[in-house]
């Protein structure tokens, strides 16, 4: 920007005035209740990190969702349904993070993935930063 050649980096785009939309932010990610993966065969995954694994079959794209019980283990991915969100101050910035990345660090997806919110935190604070000094810098 100093150049006069701005760049854009989704990872630290930040809105400071309207905040994150809430009902997302909340519900979470949206795999397996909001989109599904489908594979070339018709089969029905949670989200694409999911194809293959046994148990997140969710049915396929003729007799649709047939496997209720692991969709509605997916609804239950957000940030108040997971002990260690509740009191962080990024909750409602990353929504409980990745399903994908807790089953794969602790074997559930209502697990939490201690590295992936580690890392989430730190970029929340570059971006408020950057956005702050972005908003210091017009006046």
């Amino acid at each position: 920007r100093k150049e006069g050649d701005p760049f854009t980096f989704y990872h630290y785009m930040i809105d400071l005035t309207g905040g994150p939309c809430i009902y997302k932010r909340i519900s979470g990610c949206g795999s397996g209740t909001e989109y599904m993966a489908v594979t070339p065969w018709g089969d029905l995954y949670p989200c694409h990190q999911f194809v293959g694994e046994d148990g997140f079959k969710l049915g396929d794209v003729w007799k649709g969702v047939e496997n209720t019980a692991c969709q509605e283990d997916f609804m239950a991915c957000n940030v108040y349904a997971r002990e260690e969100c509740r009191n962080c101050w990024a909750r409602l910035y990353c929504s409980g993070g990745c399903a994908a990345n807790a089953y794969h660090a602790t074997g559930s997806v209502r697990g939490v993935y201690e590295a992936g919110c580690k890392l989430f935190r730190k970029r929340m604070e570059c971006a408020i930063m950057a956005e702050i000094d972005r908003q210091f810098s017009e006046k």
